[in-house]
């Protein structure tokens, strides 16, 4: 093609130069549009590709959790977290499957503990700050199960405070109020979670605390009792708990 250029330049003025540069363009043109071809093919080629590929994208997207979904694992997370504190092997389920909606607003929710000691049920409440706070209850009686002996090593661990909170705190506070009323300055607690008070010199219980933390404990139990202004002092096998009359 470069031949038929330079002979358009070159031949004599009496040949047809327009002609001959006509033939040469022509032959640059079908070169360049060989070579440019292929290139605009392949480019197409990768188009097609990316356009069957975003399917697959967007069925991937489609599979991901909403935000709903989320924020119900992460109030579960809690609850169970929060049971576990004081039960080991507490598992949960909620009595009827709620909306979002009802804790977010405050609402109170019941869930069906198990491996809560006596306790089978649990009111659950979200603050404004979306903090849980559960409420054990017992509903429907439960046969009671004789403890298991084994090694008191092998127990799995308690924390003193969620034990407090959720299962402690509700029945001491009733009793020490009833108590207080009626004149007395002071209560027991055995290592069992028997609670009562001297009738002289016999021990007249008054109720029981389950799962009470046993004596490694009592001394963040100490700690607890004192924010609730109870006075404890630790003896050989009780707990001595005081108030102010």
């Amino acid at each position: 093609m470069l031949v038929l250029f330079l002979a358009a330049l070159f031949v004599p003025q009496d040949a047809n130069r327009l002609l001959i540069a006509g033939i040469a363009l022509i032959g640059i043109g079908v070169t360049l549009f060989s070579y440019l071809l292929p290139l605009f093919t392949e480019r197409l080629k990768n188009r097609e590709h990316k356009l069957r590929k975003r399917p697959e994208r967007t069925r991937h997207l489609e599979g991901t959790p909403d935000l709903e979904t989320i924020l119900w694992r992460q109030i579960k997370f809690q609850i169970t977290g929060k049971l576990k504190e004081a039960f080991p092997d507490a598992t949960w389920d909620f009595v009827k499957e709620p909306p979002l909606s009802q804790i977010l607003d405050g609402e109170p929710l019941r869930i069906r503990t198990r491996n809560t000691g006596s306790y089978n049920f649990a009111e659950i409440l979200m603050d404004a700050r979306g903090s849980l706070t559960l409420q054990m209850m017992t509903i429907e009686s439960l046969h009671k199960k004789e403890p298991s002996e084994g090694n008191p090593d092998s127990r799995p661990a308690v924390n003193p405070k969620s034990w407090y909170s959720l299962i402690g705190k509700p029945l001491l506070m009733e009793l020490v109020g009833d108590l207080q009323a009626r004149g007395y300055e002071k209560l027991f607690i055995n290592e069992q979670g028997d609670v009562y008070i001297l009738n002289g010199t016999e021990p007249e219980v008054r109720g029981k605390l389950e799962h009470f933390p046993p004596k490694d404990y009592w001394g963040e139990l100490t700690e607890i009792f004192t924010e609730d202004e109870l006075t404890t002092e630790e003896t050989e096998q009780a707990l001595e708990l005081s108030w102010i009359s």
